[in-house]
């Protein structure tokens, strides 16, 4: 009878071991993960702020100093992203037409440095 009791415990003892190591292994590959997934979110922030600095340059040898430049980001289930470039400054919103669009041709040629990302550009329409 002893010997079936200490095997019963033994037992007991032997599961909740087994269960405290997955616990600790699964809290450990949920960690890593974590932090792999904050590192590629911070690798695409200098992605995007290195985009919006090369827009705003290009303003900028324009005469478009100081432009408003916003970044809007949509995340697909299959990790493809999409941009909305949009752009802000006074004297852009005086141009006309032609000249609008010749300057936003030349805001979608920077080319993004990841190629399955779609960006697009437009000017925010002010009424001043």
């Amino acid at each position: 009878m002893k010997k079936l009791r200490d095997a019963a415990i033994t037992a007991v003892l032997t599961a909740i071991l087994i269960l405290i190591a997955a616990f600790c292994i699964s809290g450990t590959v949920f960690c890593q993960s974590k932090g792999k997934a904050q590192v590629e979110e911070q690798s695409w922030r200098i992605l995007e702020q290195e985009y919006a600095a090369r827009v705003s340059s290009l303003l900028e040898e324009k005469g478009y100093c100081n432009s408003g430049i916003t970044m809007n980001r949509v995340t697909q289930e299959d990790g493809s992203r999409e941009y909305t470039v949009t752009i802000h400054h006074r004297r852009i919103n005086r141009l006309d037409a032609g000249e609008r669009d010749a300057l936003l041709k030349e805001c979608e040629e920077i080319a993004f440095p990841v190629e399955d990302c779609s960006i697009y550009h437009e000017f925010l329409e002010t009424d001043s």
